[in-house]
């Protein structure tokens, strides 16, 4: 075979084809209005903040978390399944592991009342361990289905092949939620429970290197409409909508 015909068939693509990733993510998080409702409280805190707890990259954290067997889910992961039906088209399974925090020491506007005596009504309050702590950082776990298109970019050296996506994508959430509602003296639910929904947008860029594997950059926005959360042992409840953006990136392996 020359090295010409070697050029042309690299890496080309089958007209249907199975592929596995796995990668990270960061997020940023809108502010949120957080609904709680229990036997002994029912209130909402409006416009609360909250981030993401991606580790940060060093050459420690590479090896003994990003990289070690034994720690690989303790990271804001993402790990997909898809099949290519044909050359510009795929569908996939795909698992978003974000985390979410409320960040302590904000104050925020809250309305309403817990254990019959602290009114809230038009009111500021300060989110501290003291008061509350909440989070989804056992996951707030996005499994979703997925449509893509893709769209392959022609002006490539010959030995390299690349394209850009585009995917909408819908699914559920099923987190497991850290949260310590203190003002009512109860302690987390620590679950995994089916919460809420999501829907999302996104895009980017698929390259190959080799037939074989490949590495994907996305960047996605969604919408999580947590209905159903639950915030104690005792079942207690909370519901939220989260508006976020996320960037993952991912290694691949078809077969």
């Amino acid at each position: 075979m020359s090295a010409h015909a070697a050029e042309v068939n690299f890496n080309a693509e089958a007209p249907s084809k199975w592929s596995l990733e796995w990668g990270w993510n960061n997020e940023s998080y809108a502010k949120s209005d957080i609904h709680f409702k229990g036997i002994d409280h029912q209130f909402t805190l409006f416009g609360v903040r909250a981030t993401d707890t991606q580790k940060t990259l060093t050459p420690q954290t590479l090896f003994n978390t990003y990289l070690n067997p034994g720690r690989i889910t303790i990271p804001q992961t993402n790990a997909r399944i898809a099949y290519q039906f044909n050359t510009d088209a795929a569908l996939a399974l795909n698992l978003d592991h974000m985390k979410y925090v409320v960040a302590d020491g904000q104050t925020v506007s809250a309305s309403g009342q817990y254990l019959q005596k602290n009114y809230l009504a038009s009111g500021q309050q300060y989110l501290s361990p003291a008061f509350m702590h909440y989070e989804h950082t056992d996951g707030l776990n996005v499994i979703s289905i997925e449509y893509e298109k893709k769209y392959p970019i022609t002006a490539m050296p010959a030995n390299l092949k690349a394209r850009f996506f585009t995917l909408v994508g819908a699914g559920i959430v099923i987190p497991k939620s850290n949260i310590t509602m203190a003002m009512v003296g109860q302690v987390r639910n620590d679950k995994f429970h089916l919460a809420g929904t999501n829907l999302d947008l996104a895009g980017g860029l698929e390259v190959d290197f080799s037939m074989d594997y490949f590495v994907r950059t996305t960047y996605k926005v969604g919408r999580v409409n947590l209905s159903d959360v639950i915030t104690s042992a005792r079942q207690d409840k909370a519901s939220q909508k989260i508006n976020y953006q996320e960037a993952s990136l991912t290694l691949g392996l078809r077969f």
